[in-house]
């Protein structure tokens, strides 16, 4: 009985040492969750990983620089979302939050309904998986309107804090985004 109630502390202590590591994370993904499904990009870019943000910047913002010459009606609209109120030659020198937030408004206004309902989702994180010091993913449900669906977000630890990576590879991105912008010429 010993060795049982011995076992038991020890296992709690052990799940307890567990949920303590993954605060850290868990508080970035929800900082950043919480300004993304809010539409506000700049902020949730904060939280991630800055060479993420300059690899977005080096591939996407060549696209829609060069897009800004295009006659296309549609391709200007594209444009214009992309770099908001940002005008003239400040454009060159986009910083690379702003990227994220340019290709985030782009999304958005492809699909305004769906962010609309991503301000009223719940969000739980059902668990988070380290498979090293230095790396993590959250896996999380969303619950829209009584309908849930679950997804993971990759983390990684670098300066001693936690920053959530971007997922897509921005330069399928951006080779999408050229393409897209080429057919409508």
């Amino acid at each position: 009985m010993k060795k049982l109630l011995g076992l038991t502390l020890a296992l709690t202590l052990c799940a307890v040492n567990v949920a303590a590591d993954t605060k850290p994370i868990e508080e970035v993904f929800q900082r950043y969750w919480s300004a993304y499904s809010q539409k506000d990009f700049g902020r949730a870019a904060a939280d991630v990983l800055p060479s993420d943000l300059e690899e977005a910047k080096a591939a996407l913002l060549p696209v829609f620089l060069e897009a800004q010459s295009h006659q296309e009606k549609e391709v200007q609209e594209m444009v214009a979302a992309f770099f908001g109120r940002t005008v003239g030659k400040s454009r060159e020198s986009l910083p690379p939050r702003e990227v994220f937030a340019g290709i985030n408004r782009l999304i958005t206004a492809g699909n305004p309904e769906f962010f609309e309902l991503l301000k009223n989702a719940a969000l739980t994180i059902i668990f988070v998986r380290t498979p090293d010091p230095e790396n993590a993913e959250v896996h999380f449900q969303i619950t829209l309107r009584g309908e849930s669906d679950t997804d993971a977000e990759a983390l990684t630890k670098k300066d001693a804090r936690w920053w959530v990576r971007i997922n897509e590879d921005p330069h399928v991105v951006a080779a999408h985004f050229k393409e897209m912008m080429a057919k409508k010429g």
